[in-house]
């Protein structure tokens, strides 16, 4: 479930958006929650104690909907209430389990492909501006 919540927060908004659009049509969306912003606190973990402590606090938009009677919940940092909505919708799908949820994970699957070049790209370009100290000795 991270996995998804990974892909759905870094894909591009227009596919997801578009994606989530085409299944409204067949599915009955009923926003229980509009998308909200509000603020939480960010928990992460001493890595020399191993005790739990917190960051501060980080802007994320939430949003619930029930698709077809199936609760579905969003949430993703940032003032980003379409994203959250979307999420919130396959969330929904994919807990349902229906004929639609096979779709929402080649969905996915695509986008991992499509992050993981847009990443392997990044990686490259910064590659390329790192210097090599033992290639500077030489001279």
């Amino acid at each position: 479930m991270e996995q998804n919540d990974y892909l759905l927060c870094e894909c591009t908004l227009d596919a997801l958006e578009a994606f989530v659009r085409e299944l409204e049509s067949h599915h009955t969306v009923q926003i229980i929650r509009q998308p909200a912003v509000c603020m939480t606190m960010v928990r992460a973990e001493d890595s020399v104690e191993a005790q739990p402590f917190y960051l501060g606090e980080v802007l994320v938009t939430d949003c619930e909907v029930q698709v077809d009677g199936q609760a579905g919940y969003g949430l993703c940092m940032g003032d980003e209430p379409v994203r959250c909505y979307c999420m919130a919708v396959i969330d929904a799908l994919l807990l349902s389990d229906g004929p639609h949820s096979s779709r929402v994970r080649a969905f996915l699957e695509g986008q991992a492909v499509l992050i993981a070049d847009r990443q392997r790209l990044e990686y490259n370009l910064i590659q390329r501006t790192k210097v090599d100290f033992k290639l500077m000795e030489q001279d």
